[in-house]
C-alpha cells in the first residue's frame, strides 16, 4: 500500500528529515512511501524512493506576515484561480498515485486537495501546523489592516475552492496531526484548548544521550551557506562547523550557535547547551522569545565582531539554567514514531 508524503512551503531541512525518519518506519511495515517535496537536498542521506514533482506555488515577495493566513496569501491562497489550479494538480497527483494515506509537512494545498478523499496525516513544527481556529492569532503586532483584509480574503477564497465551510484551522489540520516541537516553544500552545489538536512529538531524533563536557568546553555552530554574518562568526567566535549528526555534533559542546531552527533548538534544551541563537525568520524569532523567557538563550540580530564576543561570553553563563531545564524536559528526550505510526495504521484501516 502506498502512502503519499508531502512538503510545498518553507525552507530547511527538517521537513524533510521529519518525513523521511516516518517513511523508514513505514517502509519496515511494508508500506510503499512516495515523496512529493519542495525539494530533495538532504545533508548525508541519498534519497531511495519515488519522487514526485510539487505542484509549483505563486510567490508574492511579500516578506511580513502578521498571521498564518498572511502566509497563505504569499503563495496565492487568496487568489480563486490559482488556488484552483493548485489544488486540483493536488488532486491529479492523488488519482495517479492511489495512496491509502497522505502525510503533509507543512503542506497546506495538500491537505485541502486530500480533503474528503483521502485520510491525511498533519505533522510538523508548532509554526506549521496552525491551531484548529476560524482565525488565526497574530504572530506579531501591531497587525496592521490590511493582514486582517488578508485573512478573510484567503478564508473566503479556500470555503468558495474547497465548498467547505468548516473553520479553516481545523481543515488544515487534516484527520490527525502531531507537533513536533515542545509546548514551552508553541507560540498557538494557548489556542490548543482541545487535547486532540496539542500532541506534541518532541524531535524525530530523540533520544539523545547524555553529554559530558567541561564547563568551558568547546563551541559549535550550524549556520545557512548564504547568511552574510556566516563568516564573521566563524572568525570571530572559531566554534567547530563541521557537518554531523546532531547526538554527534553536540555530545562535547558548551555552546551551541545557530540561526533557531527546531530540531537543533530542541536538541540543544534536551542536552542542556545553553544557545547563541542568529534568528533569520519570523519562525526563528518566535523561537528565540520562547527561549529568552525560558533562560537559556542569547540572541543577536546583527552581528558584529563585538557584540559577539560580548554575547558569547553571556551565553557561557546561561550553562547552569540549560542544565536544570534539561532536567525539566527530559519527559520529551523520547521518540514518538511509534504512537504516530499507530495513529497511521488506524487512518489507514
Amino acid at each position: 500500500m502506498k502512502v503519499l508524503l508531502g512538503w510545498e512551503i518553507g525552507g530547511g531541512q527538517g521537513h524533510i528529515q521529519r518525513l523521511v525518519a516516518l517513511a523508514q518506519h513505514l517502509q519496515i511495515c511494508g508500506y510503499t512511501p512516495i515523496f512529493a517535496l519542495k525539494h530533495y537536498n538532504l545533508r548525508g542521506l541519498d534519497f531511495p524512493w519515488q519522487k514526485l514533482d510539487v505542484p509549483p506555488l505563486p510567490f508574492s515577495g511579500r516578506e511580513m506576515s502578521h498571521t498564518f493566513a498572511d502566509i497563505l496569501a504569499t503563495f496565492g491562497f487568496d487568489d480563486v484561480r490559482l488556488l484552483t489550479a493548485h489544488l486540483q494538480a493536488w488532486q491529479d497527483i492523488l488519482v495517479a498515485v492511489q495512496p491509502k494515506l497522505v502525510i503533509t509537512d507543512h503542506a497546506p494545498g495538500l491537505v485541502l486537495a486530500a480533503q474528503g478523499r483521502v485520510p491525511t496525516l498533519v505533522v510538523g513544527s508548532h509554526f506549521a501546523v496552525p491551531p484548529p481556529v476560524a482565525v488565526f492569532p497574530p504572530l506579531r503586532l501591531p497587525t496592521p489592516a490590511e493582514s486582517d483584509q488578508r485573512q478573510i480574503q484567503v478564508i473566503e477564497t479556500i470555503q468558495q475552492v474547497i465548498k467547505v465551510t468548516a473553520p479553516l484551522g481545523k481543515l488544515l489540520n487534516g484527520d490527525r496531526r502531531f507537533i513536533f516541537s515542545l509546548p514551552e516553544l508553541d507560540c498557538y500552545r494557548f489556542w490548543r484548548k482541545d487535547p486532540d489538536y496539542a500532541q506534541y512529538a518532541g524531535i524525530h531524533i530523540a533520544p539523545l544521550p547524555d553529554r559530558h563536557i567541561s564547563p568551558d568546553g568547546t563551541a559549535w555552530a550550524y549556520l545557512a551557506t548564504d547568511y552574510p554574518a556566516r563568516d564573521l562568526v566563524y572568525n570571530t567566535l572559531r566554534p567547530q562547523h563541521e557537518f554531523k549528526p546532531l547526538h554527534e555534533a553536540l555530545s562535547d559542546k558548551s555552546l551551541a550557535i545557530h540561526h533557531g531552527g527546531l530540531t537543533t533548538t530542541i536538541g540543544c534544551l534536551l542536552m542542556g547547551i545553553p544557545q547563541l541563537i542568529l534568528p533569520r525568520y519570523l519562525e526563528q524569532q518566535l523561537t528565540a522569545f520562547a527561549l529568552l523567557r525560558l533562560g537559556v538563550i542569547q540572541t543577536i540580530s546583527n552581528p558584529t565582531w563585538e557584540n559577539l564576543l560580548i554575547t558569547q561570553a553571556q551565553t557561557y553563563s546561561l550553562q547552569e539554567n540549560a542544565k536544570l531545564l534539561a532536567i525539566e524536559l527530559q519527559q520529551w528526550n523520547q521518540n514518538f514514531i511509534e504512537k504516530i505510526m499507530n495513529s497511521c495504521f488506524e487512518l489507514i484501516d
